[in-house]
């Protein structure tokens, strides 16, 4: 992987105060509504500035995950990891009999989730 230049590393600093901000005026209107699928877009813009920032943490590391060897861990991690990925299959077969823009909705957070714990996998490698 490789490292990010001066330029690429303020571009994102500045993208994450961007994504900052936009969570602050998106929970303004997400707190005078209560609409639910805006607080479901205030867990995508956290979700998005935590992607920019872990990338910030990790530039010096080439974007490496360390490693915490943890054998019981890693079978939990694991483990999850097989279950958010079976719900993710089952819903996308449910998804093309059943259009449905929440269940699409929920197929990316199923795919974010997945992601994340293979990155909890290789962490406790």
């Amino acid at each position: 992987m490789a490292q990010l230049g001066k330029g690429q590393e303020n571009q994102l600093k500045s993208l994450a105060k961007d994504l900052e901000r936009l969570q602050k005026k998106l929970e303004m209107v997400h707190d005078e509504t209560g609409y639910e699928d805006l607080g479901h877009g205030l867990l995508a813009l956290e979700i998005a500035e935590h992607t920019v920032e872990e990338t910030l943490e990790h530039t010096g590391l080439g974007g490496e995950i360390q490693h915490k060897p943890n054998a019981q861990a890693r079978r939990q991690a694991k483990q999850w990891q097989k279950t958010v990925s079976g719900l993710r299959v089952q819903g996308a077969k449910f998804l093309k009999t059943h259009p449905s823009e929440d269940m699409a909705t929920a197929l990316k957070a199923l795919e974010i989730a997945e992601g994340s714990l293979k990155e909890v996998v290789e962490h406790y490698e």
